[in-house]
């Protein structure tokens, strides 16, 4: 298995890390321009890669299966709890500020067609091997 890619959440790396785990967390989403600009490597499907705790401890190895590029404004509901969100609502309030913040640093700001890159994946190594 190839591990190309580390991935640990901007915000709440722990929670998040633990919903991957336990299945409630199935997607995640970034923002397309930081990628495009090489900010950072785009995962491909069928790429493996870890997941990350705070302490950048890996929790597990996760598979892509599925990538999308979605506007900031289409973003659903469904999409939103796939990612481990309780709501849209929340999820928008959570990501604006996020998105806003990263975007900030590259001279963008957050609109409705800001792109994110949404992946889907499974995990296929449910904990580090101690």
């Amino acid at each position: 298995m190839d591990i190309k890619h580390k991935i640990q959440f901007g915000c709440n790396a722990d929670e998040l890390a633990m919903k991957v785990l336990s299945g409630k967390k199935t997607a995640t989403s970034s923002l397309y321009d930081y990628h495009y600009n090489e900010y950072k490597d785009i995962i491909k499907v069928n790429e493996f890669a870890s997941i990350l705790d705070s302490h950048n401890k890996e929790i597990c190895i996760i598979q892509i299966t599925k990538i999308e590029i979605v506007k900031f404004e289409s973003i659903t509901e469904k999409f939103s709890i796939e990612e481990g969100d309780v709501s849209l609502e929340n999820w928008k309030r959570i990501h604006t500020e996020y998105y806003s913040s990263i975007l900030k640093k590259i001279g963008l700001k957050l609109t409705g067609e800001t792109r994110l890159l949404c992946e889907w994946f499974t995990v296929v190594v449910p904990k580090t091997q101690e």
